[in-house]
């Protein structure tokens, strides 16, 4: 799988999603500031008749000879998709026809016309089978109740799903930011931290000011997530502790009843429905894991990982405000387990296998370990192969 965190691929589950002028209106966006490159991909299946979209079709996807065919764009047509990027300010933009047998090829030939770091808005489905890109973005017409097969193929890798319905989306090209040179997404929601613990398993230390990558664990946390969340707060009963974040810190609305309470409180302060909720101990963040689960709570309560053996991950999962008022029965009660929830909400849970990246610095040996790890990996060789340098 080729990765470039510099492209945004946008698929539709069918026609008439508005994906072209979704294109267009981040093309328009960005292109003040610098130059962003357009891309459309038409796989063609020889085996399956004359036109992907059925019929006789416009005759394009029949004149391909060999395995894939580029057009560099040169007419200004508002009837052509193409035309329309290059009218909305791309600096270029490509038409690859290519074979459903010769996607890779044709990607690779692709990628070596347009520059490795340009900003890349790239409209198709298929073409996601050979590329993993910062962000891809699939559209659904609500009207419409069938999936497109290309589309079903890859939907499950959608970084967010965005419905289309009476000429707007639910979701808006606003949302859709640059950073570091790749794309992300701002979601309308809440992240939350949970700083209340006391660390009895870390000797007494503080783990969330433990220092990772030349800053304390938590504000390493929360400059991951900052970009990716309309707000972000700190669960803590002691803000002086946390103010060099400059977040908001919210206190226990009782003390002294664990994390469960922690949750609690937050919900009741967070200012959106939806809310990633994370410990303070997992230095870092899986942000597509996270947009993945913010996906599907818009039909669960509670959108949780579970590992092998029924091992529940709740904090570092995703919380509807709708819990609130059971965690407030759960706490009446003198009860204080958070996987209680589970009985009283509609929970999701999704798979949680792939933790290479994963680790919970519950003890000093883990904390040793992920710093030995890091230091590792952060080693390398300059073009003078004498000088080591490592940065962590």
């Amino acid at each position: 799988m080729i990765k470039r965190s510099n492209f945004i691929i946008l698929g539709s589950t069918g026609r008439n999603t508005g994906k072209t002028e979704f294109a267009c209106r981040l093309i328009e966006k960005y292109s003040k500031d610098r130059p962003i490159y357009g891309v459309k991909v038409v796989t063609i299946d020889p085996n399956e008749g004359n036109c992907p979209r059925g019929g006789k079709g416009c005759g394009v996807c029949t004149s391909l000879i060999g395995d894939y065919e580029i057009t560099d764009e040169k007419i200004l047509n508002p009837k052509k998709d193409t035309s329309r990027m290059l009218m909305a300010g791309a600096k270029k933009v490509y038409f690859l026809k290519v074979s459903v047998h010769s996607l890779e090829k044709g990607l690779k030939a692709l990628l070596k016309i347009i520059p490795e770091n340009a900003l890349t808005v790239c409209e198709s489905n298929s073409i996601r089978k050979v590329i993993e890109p910062g962000l891809f973005l699939v559209i659904k017409n609500l009207k419409e109740k069938q999936v497109k097969e290309s589309c079903a193929e890859v939907i499950q890798y959608a970084d967010k799903v965005i419905d289309f319905s009476d000429m707007s989306w639910n979701f808006s090209p606003d949302r859709v930011l640059i950073k570091n040179n790749s794309w992300i997404i701002r979601e309308k929601a809440t992240a939350i931290i949970l700083a209340g613990g006391k660390s009895s398993r870390m000797g007494g230390v503080d783990k969330s000011l433990l220092p990772v990558h030349g800053e304390t664990m938590i504000s390493y946390i929360a400059n991951q997530l900052k970009d990716h969340f309309d707000e972000l707060l700190i669960g803590a009963n002691d803000p002086e502790k946390y103010a060099f974040l400059n977040l908001p810190v919210i206190p226990d609305v009782e003390k002294d009843k664990g994390p469960l309470m922690g949750i609690y409180s937050c919900l009741l302060a967070s200012g959106n429905e939806v809310n990633f909720i994370t410990a303070c101990d997992i230095p870092e963040m899986n942000l597509r894991l996270i947009h993945n689960m913010i996906n599907l709570a818009t039909d669960f309560d509670m959108v949780i990982p579970v590992k092998e053996n029924d091992k529940y991950e709740p904090l570092f999962a995703v919380y509807r405000k709708s819990v609130a008022p059971h965690a407030e029965r759960i706490l009446k009660k003198d009860a204080r387990r958070i996987i209680e929830l589970i009985s009283h909400a509609k929970v999701r849970l999704i798979d949680f296998t792939d933790t290479s990246w994963y680790q919970n610095l519950n003890f000093r040996e883990d904390y040793h370990e992920f710093i030995k790890k890091g230091k590792l990996e952060k080693c390398f060789r300059q073009e003078d192969e004498n000088e080591l340098i490592t940065g962590y």
